[in-house]
């Protein structure tokens, strides 16, 4: 029977050369140990101008695919598979499959002898299952904690050494006192009259400084932010406020004039120049704190 298949294997051959195409499919080596790496060489030569190639998915039953290459010498194509087997042992087989092209070509099933891992070993039992062993971990916390501890317990001394010696009776240095709402808004509107913006025609300049020096002083006497807000809600504010002394109806004169030579570029009268810086010393002579001397005051004719 043997005999009978190699008859027709030869026939095959000698069909397969006198029609011009021949494949050959073969593993080296012919043997290999499970989990070992083979090499499988398929050789084929076509027919005269048809070009073959790999086909993307091909089915390698039992083997596993590590790499492949292919070139072409001539007529001839040659491509290389690196395989492995994990799970099987015996005779194996890679199924045969078709190579790509005009005229696809039929690639020959290749067997391949996968051995056992322990062929060879004389004894091939398993080994007694060996006791802990003792492994030295290197553990340099306490060394790192000691040098932390050093270096900053000497960055600490060089600190004090580098920081020149105060004697006892300068370092405590007395601050001088906060300055008062009121001591602030005299001296800023003692600084507009100096500066004298009315003779300059500055008149915008006038009310703008005017009307912000005695936002800022309501703000500060009274505890809140008044830069902000607008004429009319700086005076719903302040009659939320006990504020005694204060002349809301003044206030909003002020205000409002302020605004008209702002935004609506009206020229004042010198009537309403002098109103307002006049409304403005009052307002702060009338709510200064009581228990507060009261600082230079501009004096009136």
């Amino acid at each position: 029977m043997t005999r009978f298949a190699v008859i027709l294997l030869g026939l095959f051959l000698l069909g397969a050369e006198s029609s011009g195409t021949a494949v050959s499919a073969e593993f080296k080596p012919q043997e290999a140990k499970l989990g070992e790496p083979v090499e499988l060489t398929i050789t084929a030569k076509g027919e005269e101008g048809v070009e073959y190639k790999l086909p993307r998915e091909i089915d390698l039953g039992p083997f596993v695919e590590l790499g492949r290459d292919s070139k072409k010498n001539g007529g001839q194509y040659i491509f290389t598979f690196k395989l492995v087997v994990y799970e099987e042992v015996g005779e194996v087989e890679l199924p045969g499959f078709q190579l790509e092209g005009e005229k696809p070509l039929e690639v020959p099933a290749a067997k391949l002898t996968i051995k056992s891992m322990l062929t060879g070993v004389e004894k091939p039992e398993p080994r007694d299952i060996a006791g802990p062993v003792a492994v030295w971990v290197s553990d340099y916390r306490l060394v790192v904690y000691l040098g932390l501890v050093l270096l900053f317990a000497f960055g600490a001394w060089i600190l004090r050494r580098s920081r020149p010696a105060v004697r006892a009776e300068r370092r405590l240095v007395e601050l001088p006192p906060p300055r008062l709402a009121h001591q602030i808004a005299y001296d800023k509107l003692h600084k507009i009259v100096e500066d004298d913006l009315l003779k300059k025609g500055k008149f915008r300049e006038y009310f703008i400084r005017v009307s912000e020096t005695v936002r800022e002083y309501l703000g500060n006497r009274y505890g809140f932010f008044a830069m902000d807000l607008t004429s009319r809600e700086l005076v719903d504010e302040l009659r939320d406020r006990p504020t005694p002394g204060l002349e809301i109806a003044g206030l909003k004169t002020l205000l409002q004039d302020s605004d008209l030579v702002k935004f609506a570029k009206l020229e004042p009268t010198d009537e309403m120049s002098s109103s307002a810086i006049d409304c403005a010393y009052s307002l702060v002579n009338a709510t200064r704190r009581v228990e507060e001397e009261p600082g230079q005051q501009r004096e009136t004719a």
